[in-house]
């Protein structure tokens, strides 16, 4: 039968949350992922360390906000709930706590400097927020890069103002990914997720939507999409008719930054005794990014890149990124560590296909291009995912929330209200 309620269009958090309200509301839905997996950018990877790798999302943001978070309590999902600290070294030698505690005042200060220009209204560059005098100033834009997929100078601060940050970031132990999938087999019963189906066309122009993939045409009273704003904004998938020139704009001005992971697991635990902490490089050619170092007490240290800096080099392929970080993990910890690795790993989510980058970002001057990328089309075309979360974008929480609002909005119009 190729006759549904809704078609859902990609099975990350955003597809699989809506699989979840579409099942509860009694709507026939089908989800249908290009990959051969369900997670999107969350992948819990089980087989290259001995614990389990998040490739993508790993963090409960906003925790106490956060409705990932009483899911993760109810299927048994440990997460670190205390405080990472911040080391740093300048190439020579670690610096004492009471320089560090200079750089994370200069960071609050940077952090709530952006977020009263954009409360001013002001949709600028991030960059224009930093005291360039600082001599941390390179230090915070490293450590900007990977946490938003951008340098400052791509990012909107009126974006940034709107993000609801409860200072509460704890990483799920057993996976993001896992937690995904998991939510994703109670699924199996009620709603089919058709994994390997890339959907090439979707025809809005008549009375039904037309989903054109590679096991054929499928009809739907509505559609869901849920892809990355990279893939809405290249040839993969074809609108008939095209989609309207402001949500092409809004895609355009949303598309996906950089962000990478590089992972080492050593033979014996040479972090022995120090609590989970970033490690930040403040040397002048240091990477954009930090290491995440002994989280959950294991012998791994995984450098966060982002930005211009990481689409390069992820573009450069995994030898490139591994010899890397194995260089600069060397140069914090000395030489003889490289001796004790055991596993390693490099992401790359800049060169899926299916994904394209890390997560949206609002260039300066963006605007309302999240609003104008939720809104839907002809009550028949509807937009969920990160990208499309007011506040809480570049989140998993923000995907799966944006994925039953969208649910709700379908239930709302003519065609479903009863």
């Amino acid at each position: 039968m190729n006759e549904y309620d809704l078609i859902i269009i990609g099975a990350g958090a955003a597809g699989i949350a809506a699989a979840h309200a579409a099942r509860d509301a009694g709507l026939h839905a089908i989800v249908l992922e290009a990959q051969d997996r369900v997670g999107g950018r969350a992948f819990t990877d089980f087989e290259s360390f001995t614990h389990p790798f998040d490739m993508g999302c790993q963090w409960l943001h906003a925790a106490s906000i956060n409705p990932l978070r009483p899911i993760a309590d109810r299927l048994g999902y440990r997460y670190y709930r205390g405080e990472i600290d911040v080391r740093v070294h300048d190439g020579h030698w670690w610096l004492n706590d009471s320089v560090v505690a200079e750089y994370r005042a200069m960071y609050a200060a940077t952090y709530e400097r952006i977020a009263e220009t954009g409360l001013d209204g002001k949709d600028v560059a991030a960059e224009t927020c930093i005291d360039p005098g600082s001599r941390w100033a390179q230090l915070f834009r490293q450590s900007f890069a990977p946490y938003i997929s951008a340098d400052p100078k791509d990012a909107s601060t009126l974006n940034l103002s709107r993000y609801n940050d409860t200072g509460e970031d704890w990483p799920i132990e057993n996976g993001m990914g896992a937690l995904i999938k998991a939510l994703a087999d109670e699924l199996k019963r009620a709603v089919e997720i058709r994994l390997s189906c890339p959907v090439k066309s979707i025809d809005w122009g008549s009375d039904a939507v037309m989903v054109g993939t590679l096991d054929g045409m499928l009809f739907a009273k509505a559609a869901l999409i849920t892809v990355s704003t990279t893939v809405l904004a290249g040839e993969r998938l074809k609108f008939f008719p095209l989609l309207p020139d402001w949500k092409q704009e809004a895609i355009s001005k949303l598309q996906l930054g950089f962000a990478e992971k590089i992972a080492f697991e050593f033979a014996e635990d040479p972090f022995a005794g120090l609590p989970p902490h970033f490690a930040a490089m403040a040397w002048p050619d240091a990477p954009a990014g930090a290491f995440h170092v002994h989280a959950f007490d294991r012998p791994v240290a995984t450098l966060y890149l982002g930005g211009a800096q990481c689409r390069d080099l992820a573009l450069a392929g995994p030898d490139a990124m591994l010899a890397y970080g194995r260089e600069a993990i060397g140069r914090l910890f000395g030489a003889d560590l490289l001796k004790q690795i055991r596993h390693a790993k490099a992401t790359g989510w800049t060169t899926n296909p299916c994904i394209g980058g890390a997560y949206s970002v609002l260039v300066p001057g963006g605007g309302e291009a999240r609003a104008a990328l939720a809104k839907p089309l002809a009550e028949k075309l509807f937009f969920a995912g990160e990208a499309a979360s007011p506040d809480a974008f570049q989140t998993a929480h923000g995907a799966w929330q944006s994925g039953l609002d969208a649910v709700q909005l379908i239930l709302a119009t003519a065609t479903f209200a009863r």
